[in-house]
């Protein structure tokens, strides 16, 4: 199986790419995404969907108009300038005992809403992995369950390497 993380786009970077490790600069991409051959492309519904999340977060504008290249850039800007941010949220966080990193989805408040375009982007792509059936008609709370369940079955994601 192979265990390689898709890139900003939503893409398995090439077999070119894998191993080379001479130029990563912490980036959730492995090749420039100006060089990528559908980076002039929309952006992906997984792209626009969690650009949304951290341009909110950040209380930045939302610009949907962007390419994918454009998008995996401004992804990965935010997620840096975000660290600093969840860092001291995180200290905050284990000073008082609580965090909110980590929740029950049952506990949500937004649980029984209906499935994100982020959730049902990733959840698709690890059924078909698994080999299962994909159900989007289920709600956030239920998608997450489902993610956590298939990426420790597929040997995806954080919780796979626990």
């Amino acid at each position: 199986m192979n265990n390689i993380e898709n890139d900003a786009s939503g893409n398995k970077p090439n077999a070119a790419n894998q191993n080379d490790n001479s130029d990563q600069t912490g980036s959730n991409t492995v090749k420039d995404p100006n060089e990528w051959t559908t980076g002039n492309e929309p952006m992906t519904g997984a792209q626009r969907s969690y650009l949304k999340t951290l341009s909110d977060s950040a209380g930045e504008p939302f610009n949907e108009n962007l390419s994918k290249a454009e998008a995996a850039k401004k992804i990965d800007e935010l997620q840096k300038n975000n660290k600093g941010n969840n860092q001291n949220q995180n200290k905050a966080a284990d000073n008082t005992g609580a965090s909110n990193t980590v929740k029950d989805p049952n506990d949500w408040k937004t649980g029984d809403q209906a499935i994100t375009g982020a959730q049902r982007s990733y959840l698709k792509t690890l059924s078909d992995e698994a080999g299962e059936e994909f159900d989007e008609n289920i709600t956030k709370a239920e998608a997450s369950k489902k993610i956590d369940e298939l990426q420790q079955k597929t040997g995806r994601g954080a919780s796979s390497k626990q």
